[in-house]
């Protein structure tokens, strides 16, 4: 077994660079310094209340951070038609369609609607024309929609405020 210094006392001839001048290479050691101590236990201290501190912050009642969010309840959708036509409204949730009413032309109306699972879309009919369809928006319980009917091009869905 080949024991190796890491400190070179005296000039060398045979190594490269070393001719005649004293070159000192140390390792640092002999125990722990006491700011080196002091940081492990502020360590040991700190990481383990920051991970309790995530663990015990819940937004939720029961305390289960890992429980889907509570999709049951209504929200609120606020129809702005800018068209001359009158309008019929449908949801569709999941491919289910249900009628929630009527808003005349140039007029403004509000829809309290329960919530569905999935994505909402709302569908246009226009009373004597056509009608179109809204991309999928995500909604929640409290939260108000609103759609605004332009004169002459499809509509879009707004999400305004969660209560």
């Amino acid at each position: 077994m080949t024991r190796r210094k890491f400190h070179n006392r005296g000039a060398s001839s045979d190594l490269p660079g070393l001719s005649g001048e004293r070159r000192t290479r140390r390792l640092q050691g002999g125990g722990m310094k006491r700011g080196g101590l002091l940081r492990l236990l502020l360590a040991a201290v700190v990481i383990p209340l920051l991970t309790a501190g995530c663990f015990l912050r819940s937004d939720r009642a029961d305390g289960d951070p890992f429980q889907g969010r509570d999709r049951s309840g209504p929200m609120t959708l606020e129809v702005l038609n800018d068209h001359f036509n009158d309008a019929r409204i449908y949801t569709l949730w999941n491919g289910n369609r249900r009628r929630i009413g009527t808003v005349i032309g140039k007029t403004q109306e509000s829809f309290e609607i329960p919530v569905g699972h999935g994505d909402l879309r709302v569908q246009v009919d226009f009373i004597a024309a056509g009608g179109f369809t809204t991309d999928p928006i995500t909604v929640w319980p409290g939260e108000v929609v609103q759609l605004v009917i332009p004169s002459a091009s499809r509509g879009r869905l707004i999400p305004r405020s969660l209560e």
